[in-house]
């Protein structure tokens, strides 16, 4: 099919028209969508948004011994990672601990008695402590949960409690767990308000909240939430982010409908967190307590005896004071002692962690080598590492499994740190081994020197400094304990509530009827323009002028105005009518367009049948005669006749007589109402239209025709469907191709395209019919001139 190269532009106005003509379909559409948005407004839950901050702090302790401790040691103070803090907050284990400290067991909904509830309850509303009764929940007994148990107020005393519910669980609320699922519950009964329900399944009192409040609620109904539920509701509504990048203070936000639970839920949360990092700080201070005290515990009777054995030897030798020799060798001796017992004391330290290192696979927590006295920056920094490992791998732990990457590559760095903490312990141990070894014989060397002393002023010197060491130990074990009480009795966490949880916002973030409507509003609009764009898109037929001109290169003559079918003679019938004028302005223009060729013989044609060519060739031949102009109408569509629906005439005799029988002219042609229009109907259907069609009468015929009237109307069959067309095409001077507005394929001109660009259609001309004024931007201004025709 041939089409004309025309530019991508849009006629805005020729659009406003197609929409302005459905103006139906706008209107329907904003109706349902308005309808839609006010059912959706009156029966979505408010959801509410609350926001609360929280400051993570930079990890200090809050000990300032300790703060010097750590840099004394050189220990790189890890911080935190805002990351993993996020992670421990929204964990499930965090979470569960919130909400155990929350009464949240029992949720209260209530279904309005609204008329959008008639048939379906799509508003429904959950209560807090605006309930009409109050559930008193026995959790020591198993309970069915998670499904609505609906209870209908009968009287100040009674109710009716209904269930039903296929497959629903059996929880325990002391564990936590479900111990079984229920085949099928089906209850109704009636009880009493105060006294307790109990079965195989339930286990509760349900109390009046107010006997004098009026229940104005279609359904009222409630649900034992179970623990797993509820923590996978608020896990994925809680969302944590800093406030800025590289920021330690944290924004908690959630969204639910019940605004009191929900900033109950997160001020809970926050102080749970914050109350969790001080227990665990508090922990590792007693921890180190408690170290400290067995310490003073082992030494408390070595003191006893010591002071007692000086004692007894100075009263059995009877000695009350001596000189005590201070020379070097005493000197040096007690220095070795001293530092003896602070290698012995570091080994038992090592000797200690290692035992428990090695004795448990879970281990990461241990008294710090500071706070035991031992002087270990390396030892120090891989404990410190270890709790830095374990916190990291708790919170990945939050959302992924065990199978994680990331998780397995941070259990072999945990792995890793605690097999180089048992090889630095063990490298220490025979350090120390070797260094009190090296005591002992230097101790044994000055023993030696020192026997020579007076065996009792020897003994008595041996006796006070074993009093002393001991006692120096004590009393230096008695102060590292006064320091870690005072660093627990201060400890402080580094976690601070900002801002307490609040609402964001002045209303619901899901339900805002203004933005709704107009958005219902716009979409009723968008709806029907896209579906008119889509139809008109997919709409191959033609629908003007405009079309044609795009799918063929034929001249266009005119349009015939839309009909009913009472208008089949409007030309004679209605002559102000707008069909009649449209015909008269055919006439007027085919005259004009072929002035210099005196054509005589006109062909109309179609594509395919219903396309109105009948229609054309007799009303334009009955306004050639009404013009005064001697026509005759010739139907030679012998297979499908339609002229007895135009005219007062009988079909015994016609055209194909004349071609088969040879009856004379005068026979065939036969008189009208209308004043000089004749009509040779097609006569009886012959059994090969086609042959009589090449029958050498035919030509005489149109000669002879031509002689008697100014001009000859030929009714021809379809192009697209017969041959008989192109036969009679060498006998016309002027075609007319009809086309039917709004029912003519464009890919039906194909033929009659190719036809006419090969030059063989000659003198051609195309005529839109049945052309609806009303809904064409085209012909639009002819509805306002149509008091002419009338």
């Amino acid at each position: 099919m041939k089409r004309k190269n025309t530019a991508h532009e849009i006629d805005l106005r020729s659009w406003l028209f197609k929409f302005r003509t459905r103006w139906y379909l706008f209107l329907a559409f904003v109706m349902i969508a308005m309808a839609g948005a006010y059912v959706y407004v009156k029966s979505s839950t408010r959801v509410y948004a609350f926001k609360s901050t929280l400051l993570l702090g930079d990890q200090h302790t809050g000990s300032k011994k300790a703060q010097e401790l750590l840099n004394l040691l050189d220990v790189q103070n890890k911080g935190i990672k805002v990351e993993d803090e996020i992670g421990i907050l929204t964990s499930a284990d965090m979470i569960r601990s919130t909400l155990k400290q929350l009464d949240f067991s029992v949720s209260y909904y209530k279904v309005p008695d609204h008329w959008l509830n008639t048939g379906l309850d799509l508003i429904k509303e959950e209560q807090y402590d605006n309930a009409p009764f109050v559930v008193r929940l026995d959790t020591s007994s198993l309970q069915i949960v998670d499904i609505p148990l609906e209870v209908r107020v009968l009287n100040d005393k009674e109710y009716e409690l209904t269930v039903k519910a296929d497959t629903p669980p059996l929880y325990d609320y002391t564990t936590h767990t479900v111990k079984q699922i229920v085949p099928e519950v089906n209850i109704t009964k009636v009880l009493e308000f105060g006294k307790p329900y109990k079965d195989k399944n339930f286990s509760f009192t349900i109390e009046r909240a107010n006997p004098d409040d009026k229940i104005d609620a279609k359904k009222h109904y409630f649900v034992l939430n179970s623990m797993e539920s509820l923590v996978a509701q608020y896990a994925s509504s809680l969302n944590i982010k800093p406030i800025e990048r590289e920021a330690r203070v944290l924004e908690l936000s959630t969204k639910g409908t019940i605004p009191e639970k929900e900033m109950l839920f997160l001020n809970t949360l926050m102080n749970t967190y914050v109350a969790r990092d001080l227990d665990e700080k508090n922990m590792n201070g007693q921890k180190t307590l408690e170290f400290i005290d067995g310490q003073i515990a082992s030494l408390t009777d070595s003191l006893r005896q010591s002071k007692q054995a000086l004692s007894s030897f100075r009263s059995a030798n009877r000695i009350a004071n001596i000189d005590v020799q201070s020379n070097i060798s005493y000197e040096k001796l007690a220095q070795l002692e001293m530092e003896k017992s602070k290698l012995s004391t570091e080994k038992q330290y090592y000797v200690t962690v290692l035992d428990q290192i090695e004795d448990d696979e879970s281990f990461t927590q241990a008294v710090s080598p500071a706070v035991a006295g031992v002087q270990n920056p390396n030892l120090a920094n891989l404990f410190t590492e270890l709790s830095r490992l374990n916190q990291q791998r708790a919170s990945y732990s939050v959302s992924a499994t065990a199978d994680n990457p990331r998780i397995k590559v941070i259990d072999s760095e945990i792995k890793s740190t605690r097999n180089a903490i048992i090889a630095n312990i063990k490298n220490l141990i025979r350090s120390t081994d070797i260094s009190i070894a090296n005591a002992d014989k230097r101790i044994n060397q000055l023993e030696t020197g020192i026997a020579k002393v007076p065996e009792h002023e020897r003994r008595l010197m041996d006796l006070q400094n074993q009093a002393d060491f001991v006692n120096k130990k004590y009393d230096f074990l008695l102060e590292k304990r006064a320091e870690a009480a005072i660093a627990l009795a201060t400890n402080t966490t580094d976690k601070k509530i900002v801002d307490k949880a609040a609402m964001w916002g002045s209303g619901p973030v899901n339900v805002k009827p203004k933005m709704i409507f107009m958005l219902a509003l716009i979409l009723g609009l968008i709806i029907p323009a896209v579906l008119i764009v889509l139809l008109d898109n997919v709409d191959n037929t033609i629908q003007g002028k405009n079309d044609l001109n795009n799918v063929t290169n034929i001249p266009f003559l005119g349009v015939i105005a839309h009909g009913t079918k009472a208008d089949k003679l409007a030309v004679k019938n209605n002559p102000r009518s707008a069909i009649a004028e449209s015909f008269r302005s055919i006439r007027i223009n085919l005259q004009y367009l072929t002035a210099e060729t005196n054509f005589k013989v006109l062909g109309v044609t179609s594509s395919v049948s219903g396309e109105g060519k009948t229609f054309t060739s007799v009303n334009l031949s009955s306004e050639m005669a009404m013009a005064g102009k001697r026509t005759i109408l010739i139907e030679s569509d012998m297979r499908k006749p339609t002229f007895g629906k135009y005219f007062n005439t009988h079909n015994a005799s016609g055209l194909s007589s004349y071609l088969s029988q040879g009856l004379p002219l005068e026979e065939v042609i036969q008189k009208t109402d209308i004043e000089n229009l004749d009509i040779i109907s097609c006569g009886p259907i012959p059994d090969n239209a086609i042959k009589l069609l090449e029958h050498k009468r035919m030509a005489e015929l149109i000669d002879k025709l031509k002689e008697q009237y100014e001009y000859v109307v030929i009714d021809t069959p379809p192009i697209g469907f017969v041959a008989e067309y192109f036969i009679l095409m060498k006998h016309m001077d002027v075609n007319l191709y009809v086309v039917k507005h709004k029912y003519t394929s464009k890919d039906m001109l194909t033929q009659v395209n190719d036809l006419y660009a090969a030059r063989k259609l000659k003198n051609i001309y195309m005529v839109i019919n049945d052309l609806d004024y009303n809904n064409t931007y085209e012909y639009g201004y002819k509805k306002k001139g149509s008091y002419y025709y009338v």
